[in-house]
């Protein structure tokens, strides 16, 4: 029973609250101050709100930040630069999706709130928002008093409590979380002294999973289900237990995705709560809660291969289906059925079953995304039945139907299939560009821990993903660059940038070390999410020279545009309109970073000084002229010495014309053996690759060697291996030997020259990376025409070569003209020299080429040996000496006559060999 008493307390507090904010506004008329408002629900909220428009003699604005919204500073000015306004109120924050990186932006830019808002700003929070306020802006919520609060009257509180109950119950598929402020509700309900009895109670228990699942926290969610489920089991409401038994098995799908290797055995315990719900919901007569059981049954089914009880069941949930459920129901049944035909090699029934779901959907009408699975179970059934280019054809469907975000694990089936077939068809490029966007779609959904030696990537879809579960952006961000073991070196370049006299950095190391992937994965997207002094970083990423003006112009276009929502009606496209763009952007407070990645570029595009010199002026300029601009170059530690032109050739008086100073250079080495291990711990967790302590510490230790410390291009190919392998415990590593790194290594060199394709294809990909070492077992830079003249083999076969080795990240194209091809590593060069088969072809190269000059020789003293013979001819027969002399001459001549012979069949049989 509600105390009528307490209700009557509530609604006088509320009143005062309300008088309160009415003063408030009145009393601080042209000039800042900050009150924040404590409201937790949106129907309270509404109701104060026009209470106050009817007593407050202040007329007053209402701003709701966009879920978008980035900074909150920006989104104030953006509303009120116009017509400032009396009062500003901001409701509805907590909808901005990055909500920690707005605060904690707020909180650097308090000094420009004073400094540029005359007026009283109010901010209506929840209890979740202020709890954020005080951890990322507690200096600026330090100048506010504190809160004004506004409650809900219990009697209104318990039956929004039963109203959620009974709506999380009746359709927990479209159950609004965001609308149902669990702790609020808790929280504000125990204030009051209310408890709730057994029934309320373990309704919001299972409303607790719901919200613990939904923010991915699982085990939570876990215990909140089967906590609820306990009541409902000793009361016996039979729709109720097979609810919760069915969201107790997602949990434990969803632990199946989180923790791979030991995927069978939750998959196991889902199927055990799948049997149970379905018992419950036939018994309940909920014949539509039982056909979306019965598919997700099935699904499990089919993950655990159980193909009997999967037929069965099948069977008996399309007899279900075709009754009470939807067209989407019956075309997943008979995609079970496919399934299993294939299993047991039945094709053309594979192939039937495989049409009949597509024609249910296709007259259901139903998207094409509905679509992707029964195709690609179409295509497996013909190309078993020989009717490839018909499989290949509903695979590339099957491909642009589906999308990675819907179901990733499907995608990733009909990607490995496509690239089987078009493997098999010799279109090797194909299938090679289908692996590498396997390899980019697993690592962008934590499916996979390494990157091999490719490059770790922008945040993008998987940010969208983890803000679902309530990470920031600042957090996807941070935990991916810890993921390249290189969080600290981000950070410190940070604040470097944000130091005013640090104008220039220049980033340097070894090839491998990973300067790239922190600067594109990690660097540019923190700079997004950064904010100086109430001033926001415009990140300029270049990483092509031969048009630098163009792509700096098109970069600083598109940057603006993204970042202030601006388009640009003038031109940037000459060094002196980006130099005008700069200064432009330093007087709208914007902080413009100019990045030069892989630097060493400029100098293969602009091969003499005086076409140097045009960057060389403009950089001056920046580091000179420009205050609110900082400049970052990342370059290979063995080109720096290209830099002391640009010293020499202007005058760089901001940095005391000393550009390779230690204060100006950021080195980039190879992980310690402790950072080795964290770097190794951070990615196998990141994407549930459950690596046994013992294997990380043995791992490490092998990688370090004599050297103390661990290559990061070795620990990614490693690692990618190991993952390959599955191998994630110590005594399965153990099992390769003393040379397991050596073998890995060896491993993944072989994997990529496999998928060059058919066995001349492999040995050209060896011999090619064989010629880009040398003895001295350094990787010297050669040119197409130098490789295919040294292979004398079609330029079409070589070049399909080089493309799929340098998209595998084996093999850099240094650009220039005429472009120049070099390995990635030195580290791989050793590597590469122990390969047999491309010694043996390089032996008969060898020896070819001796063959040919042997030829050449025995050649001119065949001609000599005419002449002579010509001049014999003509002379008398003086003496027999003389005539012996000839004899002799002319058998010497038809000897070798008989080796130049033998030599020509040795090229030829030579020529066909190589």
């Amino acid at each position: 029973m509600v105390n009528s008493n307490l209700a009557k307390d509530i609604a006088a507090e509320n009143e005062r609250s309300l008088s309160t904010l009415v003063r408030t506004i009145a009393r601080f008329q042209g000039k800042f101050s900050l009150t924040i408002v404590r409201c937790n629900y949106a129907s309270l909220r509404s109701a104060m709100l026009e209470k106050l428009r009817d007593r407050s003699t202040v007329e007053y604005q209402e701003l709701a930040p966009e879920p978008a919204t980035k900074t909150l500073y920006h989104a104030i000015l953006n509303a009120v630069q116009e017509q400032p306004p009396k009062a500003l109120i901001i409701v509805g924050i907590e909808s901005v999706v990055a909500l920690d990186d707005l605060l904690a932006g707020a909180n650097r830019a308090r000094d420009q709130f004073k400094q540029d808002f005359a007026f009283p700003l109010i901010l209506w929070v929840t209890d979740s928002v202020l709890s954020k306020f005080s951890r990322s802006a507690n200096d600026l919520k330090s100048w506010a008093p504190p809160p004004i609060q506004f409650t809900i009257p219990p009697d209104n509180l318990m039956n929004l409590l039963w109203q959620k109950a009974e709506q999380a119950f009746a359709n927990v598929e479209n159950f609004k979380l965001d609308d149902c402020k669990i702790e609020s509700l808790r929280n504000d309900l125990s204030s009051l002294g209310e408890t709730l009895n057994p029934e309320l109670q373990a309704s919001w228990l299972f409303i607790g999973g719901l919200v613990a699942f939904h923010k991915n926290k699982i085990n939570l969610a876990l215990e909140h289900y089967e906590e609820s489920l306990r009541f409902w089991q000793q009361n016996y409401p039979l729709e109720r237990q097979g609810i919760v038994c069915h969201k107790i098995a997602q949990a434990y799908n969803r632990q199946a995705e989180l923790h791979r290797a030991g995927s069978q055995d939750y998959w196991q315990r889902s199927r055990k709560y799948l049997q149970q719900s379905l018992h419950s919901l036939e018994q309940a007569q909920r014949n539509d809660l039982a056909a979306k059981c019965i598919s997700e049954l099935g699904e499990v089914l089919r993950l655990l291969q159980a193909w009997e009880e999967l037929q069965s069941l099948a069977v008996k949930a399309l007899e279900m289906h075709e009754n009470c459920g939807t067209p989407s129901q019956v075309a997943e049944d008979y995609g079970f059925l496919a399934e299993v035909a294939l299993q047991r090699y039945e094709w053309e029934k594979a192939c039937e079953l495989a049409k009949s779901a597509l024609s249910v959907l296709e007259q259901a009408e139903a998207a094409k995304k509905e679509t992707g699975l029964y195709l690609l179970l179409l295509a497996k059934a013909q190309r078993n039945l020989s009717q490839q280019s018909e499989a290949v054809k509903n695979l590339e469907a099957a491909k642009d139907n589906t999308h990675p975000q819907d179901d990733v694990q499907l995608y990733l089936r009909i990607l490995e299939e496509l690239r089987t077939l078009y493997f098999e068809q010799s279109e090797y490029l194909k299938a090679f560009d289908l692996k590498l966007e396997q390899q980019e779609v697993k690592i962008k959904y934590r499916l996979q821990a390494f990157i091999g030696v490719g490059r770790l990537q922008p945040p993008q879809q998987t940010i969208n993903l983890a803000l679902e579960s309530g990470e920031s952006k600042a957090e996807i961000v941070e935990e991916i660059v810890a993921a390249s073991g290189r969080l600290q070196d981000v950070k410190r370049i940070i604040e470097r940038i944000g130091t005013p006299a640090c104008k220039l950095t220049i980033i340097h190391g070894q090839s491998g070390v990973g300067k790239s992937s922190i600067i594109q994965a990690g660097l540019v997207p923190a700079l997004q999410l950064t904010t100086f002094d109430a001033r926001d970083v415009l990140p300029i990423l270049l990483q092509s020279y031969h048009d630098w003006v163009m792509d700096c112009g098109q970069c600083l276009r598109s940057g603006i545009a993204k970042l202030r929502g601006e388009s640009l009606s003038t031109p940037i496209d000459t060094p002196t309109a980006i130099l005008e763009q700069l200064r432009l952007n330093q007087n709208r407070n914007l902080l413009t970073v100019l990045i030069f990645d892989q630097f060493e570029e400029f100098f293969f595009a602009y091969q003499d000084q005086s076409s140097r010199r045009e960057l060389y002026d403009f950089l001056a300029e920046c580091v000179n002229q420009i205050g609110e601009l900082k400049i970052i170059l990342s370059l290979r530690e063995d080109y720096l010495f290209y830099l002391l032109e640009w010293d020499r050739t202007t005058n760089l008086s901001m940095i005391d014309n000393d550009l390779l100073n230690k204060s100006i250079c950021y080195y980039l080495g190879n992980f310690s053996i402790p950072d080795a291990k964290i770097v190794l711990q951070t990615l196998t967790e990141r994407s549930q690759l459950d690596f046994s302590e013992g294997l990380a510490n043995a791992l490490v230790e092998d990688l370090a060697g004599k050297l103390g410390e661990v290559r990061p291009i070795e620990l990614q190919i490693v690692g990618t291996q190991l993952e390959k392998r599955q191998i994630t415990q110590l005594g399965e590593y153990q099992q390769l030997g003393s040379q397991a790194k050596l073998k890995l290594v060896e491993e993944f060199l072989d994997e990529v020259i496999a998928d060059c394709g058919k066995e001349e294809n492999q040995y050209i990909a060896e011999v090619v990376l064989y010629l880009l070492t040398d003895e001295n077992n350094t990787r010297p830079q050669k040119t197409l025409a130098e490789l295919s003249a040294y292979l004398r083999i079609e330029l079409v076969e070589l070049e399909l070569v080089l493309e799929i080795i340098v998209k595998s990240g084996l093999v850099l194209e240094v650009p220039g003209t005429p472009k120049r091809y070099q390995l990635v590593h030195d580290y791989l060069v050793p590597f590469v020299r122990q390969w047999k088969n491309a010694n043996k072809l390089l032996e008969i190269r060898e020896n070819v080429k001796e063959a040919k000059a042997l030829n050449k020789s025995a050649k001119e003293v065949l001609e000599e040996l005419k002449k002579y013979r010509d001049q014999i001819q003509e002379e008398s027969e003086e003496s027999l000496a003389k005539l012996k002399r000839s004899f002799k001459i002319l058998t010497i001549f038809s000897i070798i006559n008989i080796i130049l012979f033998s030599i020509r069949m040795a090229d030829i049989i030579i020529r066909g060999v190589a």
